[in-house]
């Protein structure tokens, strides 16, 4: 009822819904279920916005102390620097705060996510909207929050697995099977099991293009790996070749 416009922006296969709202002059970026797109802040701070995601900022965006966002799902971020006006991520579990950095966020009700690829990143735990807990990253981290317990969980990860479901490529060196369908798996919001343990453990080495269909990805491992793949309407099993 409050929405004074809504403009529908196509990128070939992404989509967002920008909707501006009178009620309290607010942006918000819309990605459907089956697409993702790259959109640039008024501050020139870039956000890959994955599938099925919602990002939202006031329209005083650049004329804040600071610039902050609001995000229900995934998105990463590269941050323009500003020592004088942080960058600040809120979720409903965590509150992110940043001068200028590249990081992944994934955040939803019962659980949050952060990867630090770049610079550092200052975060907090949520209890009722303040600030009970607080971690500093450092690159190459991962700190994961869930509404289960009142912790946040810090680890050393890989970064390609994490971050690779917004790049046009996927360049993989003898990465395990598994992981490479992991990384699929994020990059096109689907689910893929490998119904073969051993399979999971199988090395495979190649660039793939991710704008093209998964199924075409599969015929193109399935010619250098002994594997055949299904899809049951839902979901892909990967399976031993018969």
């Amino acid at each position: 009822a409050v929405a004074a416009a809504v403009v529908v922006l196509a990128m070939s296969v992404e989509f967002f819904v920008v909707r501006h709202l009178t009620a309290d002059s607010t942006t918000v970026l819309v990605t459907a279920e089956n697409s993702k797109g790259r959109f640039t802040l008024p501050d020139g701070s870039v956000v890959w916005l994955n599938a099925d995601s919602r990002l939202a900022y006031s329209n005083r965006f650049v004329d804040s102390e600071k610039r902050e966002v609001r995000l229900e799902g995934e998105a990463f971020f590269d941050v323009v620097a500003d020592r004088t006006r942080p960058f600040v991520v809120e979720t409903s579990l965590l509150e992110v705060e940043v001068l200028g950095t590249r990081f992944n966020l994934s955040a939803s009700d019962e659980a949050a996510q952060v990867v630090l690829e770049s610079g550092s990143v200052n975060l907090g735990r949520l209890e009722a909207g303040e600030v009970v807990r607080q971690v500093l990253l450092k690159p190459g981290e991962m700190a994961e929050v869930s509404s289960r317990d009142d912790g946040i969980a810090v680890s050393e990860v890989d970064l390609q697995l994490y971050l690779s479901w917004k790049d046009k490529y996927l360049t993989v060196r003898s990465q395990r099977l598994e992981d490479v369908m992991r990384m699929l798996s994020k990059s096109y919001n689907t689910t893929i099991r490998i119904a073969d343990r051993m399979l999971c453990e199988e090395r495979l080495s190649g660039r793939f293009d991710q704008r093209q269909p998964l199924e075409t990805i599969f015929r193109i491992i399935d010619s250098v790996m002994p594997i055949r793949y299904e899809f049951d309407g839902s979901a892909w099993t990967i399976l031993p070749r018969q």
